[in-house]
């Protein structure tokens, strides 16, 4: 916790004052501040993200974000992985857009067998655009429940 001892503190340095606010600023100009606030994103992120998923993702996370089929164990190739569905059918909701927009610019180790990184072609407003479009696959109880606190909605 921090107490009112840290905030004078901080606030007799002017350079970290300044530095935070600052940052404060930059995330809010950058829209990238929708983070797991449990509301809608704007329809205007969710058509840029809509575009982008068409081009970047649905040939494999397929329409409306349903995945790829589950393949049986007794005939999957271990080496590959199927496209997850991103919309509320699977745990994708259960991750922060901190995650999700990791996972979207440099992949996993799991999923880079199939997923490209996309970091030298997307930016980071175009994943949090992404992370739009994918909120409106979600029910307004998911979108409440997405990220960490999705364990208090089970």
């Amino acid at each position: 916790m921090i107490s009112r001892r840290d905030v004078v503190q901080v606030a007799r340095r002017p350079r970290v004052c300044l530095s935070l606010i600052g940052l404060i600023l930059a995330l809010l100009a950058t829209g990238i501040t929708q983070a797991e606030t449990g509301e809608r994103p704007g329809p205007e992120a969710v058509d840029r993200g809509k575009k982008l998923y068409n081009a970047y993702c649905v040939a494999c996370h397929k329409p409306m974000g349903v995945g790829e089929p589950i393949v049986p164990w007794s005939i999957r190739r271990t080496d590959l992985i199927e496209a997850m569905p991103l919309n509320e059918t699977s745990h994708a909701w259960h991750h922060g857009d901190d995650q999700l927009t990791v996972m979207i610019l440099d992949g996993t180790d799991r999923s880079r067998t199939r997923m490209p990184v996309w970091r030298n072609s997307l930016t980071e407003q175009n994943a949090a655009d992404l992370i739009a479009y994918m909120k409106s696959l979600w029910s307004d109880r998911i979108v409440s429940c997405q990220g960490p606190k999705h364990m208090d909605c089970m």
